[in-house]
């Protein structure tokens, strides 16, 4: 059976449901300076019909409706976030929610001008038939765009704490099902979905000490779960945090996490046979 990405959602408590609420909201706020030209590049100001699949809690969705008078549907798995959502986009007219199945998009060949995702990929269970889904109701000349999708396998840090590092170096994703090392897998997904593909790396800045200490703080509950879901002793996590936060205070860390995009253009016409 093939499981839309919310699915995974419901395997969550309500408070832990809620802290991911609060993370959802924090990764929109903080990657806006890198979506937004991409929105731009494929033309989502003028585009008349633009889909969000997996769309969430809505806060992405919400950046879309801002940019575009045209029609904006999120889509989601899971019943809860599109209950959330539609909170966040109540004040927008032109966006719309939908329940369904990324595997299976229940929209006809050729529907949308612009069909985008942020950190989809990394969570359904089949990638290719996901972006495959995505090209199919795109219109052709149209674009398809995965706007964020990480590789923790390109993620850097200085000074490196050999035991902490691996937690949040992709074991956690993985432990939750998702795939740690999608980033280098999208131009494959999308070339083999027959699109004209660009990709590129959205976050070339190096944030300063204090922006990763106000993020850090920001998202503490959420590291401090990682860390305790895997066993790790409690004397060893403030050790851990003790040592993070001075030596952010000391201005010696380095902290860079590669997050990719792709960009896929549709056909003008269907390849002949």
């Amino acid at each position: 059976m093939i499981h839309s990405p919310g699915a995974r959602y419901h395997k969550r408590t309500d408070e832990e449901v809620a802290d991911f609420i609060k993370k959802l909201e924090l990764q929109a706020q903080e990657t806006t300076e890198e979506r937004l030209p991409l929105y731009l590049t494929v033309g989502i100001p003028h585009a008349s019909r633009i889909l969000d699949v997996g769309c969430g809690s809505g806060f992405v969705t919400r950046d879309l409706a801002r940019l575009t008078n045209g029609m904006v549907v999120g889509i989601d798995g899971s019943r809860q976030l599109i209950t959330v959502a539609q909170a966040i986009l109540a004040t927008f007219p032109n966006a719309y929610l939908a329940m369904g199945d990324a595997h299976r998009l229940p929209f006809p060949d050729n529907t949308f001008d612009v069909v985008t995702c942020n950190l989809l990929l990394m969570w359904v269970d089949d990638p290719q038939r996901t972006v495959h889904e995505m090209a199919r109701v795109t219109k052709p000349a149209g674009f398809v765009l995965a706007s964020l999708e990480p590789d923790y396998g390109g993620k850097l840090h200085w000074p490196e704490n050999p035991r902490i590092d691996p937690f949040f170096a992709g074991e956690a994703i993985r432990k939750k099902g998702g795939d740690p090392h999608i980033g280098r897998k999208l131009r494959s997904l999308f070339v083999t979905a027959g699109l004209q593909t660009t990709i590129g790396i959205g976050n070339n800045r190096i944030w300063t000490c204090e922006e990763d200490k106000q993020y850090y703080l920001h998202s503490r509950d959420f590291y401090i779960k990682v860390l305790k879901d895997a066993d790790v002793p409690a004397t060893a996590i403030d050790h851990w945090e003790y040592e993070y936060l001075k030596s952010l205070d000391e201005g010696l860390q380095l902290n860079f996490f590669p997050q990719f995009y792709a960009i896929g253009k549709k056909p003008s016409t269907d390849p002949k046979p």
